[in-house]
């Protein structure tokens, strides 16, 4: 039996997604495609366009075996711990064969080479890291030219492919993989993308981009087309249009200014992704908050991305703390194929982390952050109901 693996959102599931699996086939000759995707809130810090289930839904309508959840305290954190929270549920099948990944240029040998170096921090690269850091340089800046001190052995390194490489959010996460790849012995398969690039917003592009997607649908009386998702998809979000409203990020915005100011005099520090400055940043501007969106942009620097941003914020929402990112690994089954029963028997047989189906049988604790998200996202989709602990498993 030999599997693949993809590490995804499906934020919403596009064309450009399964193109992608269909290469994952054609380029693995795998029997089966196990996917781990994100919850109901997504790396960028922001709550998934529809749910779980739904996207899980389209998945396995397009070629997907398995789908497996990344529990909310890795699908909201930065590059490196998504990466590594993903891999260990993946390592923990003990039946994953490969991971397949989307970049941007297939420059394969340099990747692993960077990823090698992030994984080891030689000390070379940390004292150079730190040298221009303290001249002031911007951190991505800074770990360029460290990490071209180090790889100047390697023939076909170059500043700009090095720039391009941990600049490109796909080629990130593909770094991030290979790192976390080092400590298992799942083999990488980069694919490259075609279409739109992860931020671009024009949806009238063969194979429009996620974002693009997404910024139609925010649009009153906007309709997808079939250069966007695949025909399987089509029914799957009318039905889910009919009980759901779309969520996206500024939905959140009064149940967020409640959290911070409820929390405003003990600071915000320990929270994951955050520290005692950006704490501090966040009270000083509280009352300048107006919604998420705008909140985000207000409080992004030179040292604070955007994206880092919002991850804080969701962070303190959904209360997920440094040590929720050091938990152990647990197999959490969104959906599945009939056909798949092969596959699921391997992993029942031979995984090394619970397997969990049913919430009410897992313990509570494992799975706090999880159902504690999902009923808050039930509640942003005017979804109430069903719950964690009634809905079962995608079967297709």
């Amino acid at each position: 039996m030999k599997v693949s693996s993809v590490i995804t959102e499906y934020n919403p599931f596009h064309n450009g997604h399964k193109y992608q699996l269909n290469k994952v086939s054609e380029e693995t000759g795998c029997d089966y495609k196990v996917i781990i995707m994100s919850g109901n809130f997504v790396q960028r810090g922001q709550p998934a366009i529809m749910d779980k289930y739904t996207r899980t839904k389209m998945a396995l309508s397009c070629g997907a075996d398995l789908v497996l959840e990344l529990p909310v305290s890795f699908a909201s954190s930065s590059a490196e711990f998504f990466a590594k929270g993903a891999i260990s549920i993946l390592d923990s099948c003990s039946v994953i064969d490969t991971l397949c990944y989307g970049v941007e240029n297939n420059e394969h040998g340099l990747i692993r080479e960077i990823a090698s170096v992030l994984h080891d921090e030689p000390q070379l690269f940390s004292d150079i890291l730190k040298k221009y850091m303290k001249s002031g340089m911007s951190y991505p800046a800074a770990r360029t030219k460290s990490l071209l001190h180090v790889l100047r052995g390697y023939d076909t390194v170059c500043e700009s492919a090095v720039s391009e490489i941990i600049s490109s959010p796909n080629n990130i996460l593909a770094v991030e993989y290979e790192k976390a790849l080092l400590d298992t012995n799942i083999t990488g398969f980069p694919i490259k993308r075609i279409g739109s690039g992860y931020h671009d917003t024009d949806h009238m592009k063969s194979f429009p981009s996620a974002t693009a997607i997404r910024n139609l649908l925010s649009s009153s009386g906007a309709r997808l087309t079939e250069n966007m998702i695949p025909e399987e998809c089509f029914t799957i979000i009318d039905e889910y249009a009919k009980d759901h409203s779309f969520v996206f990020e500024n939905d959140i915005s009064e149940l967020l200014y409640y959290k911070l100011l409820s929390l405003k005099n003990e600071g915000y520090r320990n929270f994951s992704d955050c520290n005692e400055e950006l704490s501090r940043k966040i009270s000083k501007n509280l009352y300048k908050y107006k919604n998420f969106t705008q909140f985000c942009e207000l409080i992004k620097s030179k040292n604070y991305t955007y994206s880092r941003i919002s991850r804080v914020l969701i962070h303190i929402m959904l209360d997920i703390k440094v040590d929720d990112l050091l938990q152990n690994p647990y197999i959490r089954i969104l959906g599945f194929k009939k056909s798949a029963a092969p596959l699921l028997h391997a992993i029942k047989k031979e995984a090394s982390a619970p397997i969990i189906t049913k919430v009410a049988d897992a313990p509570y604790e494992l799975i706090s952050k999880d159902i504690f998200a999902a009923d808050i996202y039930n509640r942003l989709c005017k979804n109430n109901a069903t719950n964690e602990f009634t809905h079962s498993p995608v079967i297709m």
